[in-house]
């Protein structure tokens, strides 16, 4: 008998699929992805949406929309269901190998 509530893919193959998604996505300026930069924060799921939360290299970063744009499209179609970004207010630091 199997269990009808169970997903087919489960929460973390899912987060899997978008953190590897999103280590296509560049920092046009650093040009490096935003996972070796340490942007990227946190992957939640809800019911019907999935969230990413990261953090900018500067708070007035230029890039910023069009980066959060690319996270968004990149984690979408890795997850195959909606995805919010919310950029955190979190000071980014360098990971210890970028310093």
């Amino acid at each position: 008998m199997t269990d009808q509530s169970m997903p087919i893919v489960s929460e973390a193959e899912k987060q899997e699929k978008i953190l590897n998604a999103l280590q296509a996505v560049l920092d046009p300026e650093i040009g490096l992805s935003v996972i070796d930069l340490d942007l990227i924060r946190e992957v939640v799921f809800a019911d019907e949406e999935a969230e990413v939360k990261m953090v900018l290299t500067t708070p007035f970063c230029p890039y910023g929309p069009m980066l959060i744009g690319q996270i968004q499209s990149a984690a979408e179609l890795a997850a195959e269901m909606p995805v919010r970004v919310t950029v955190l207010p979190d000071k980014w630091e360098a990971p210890p190998w970028l310093r």
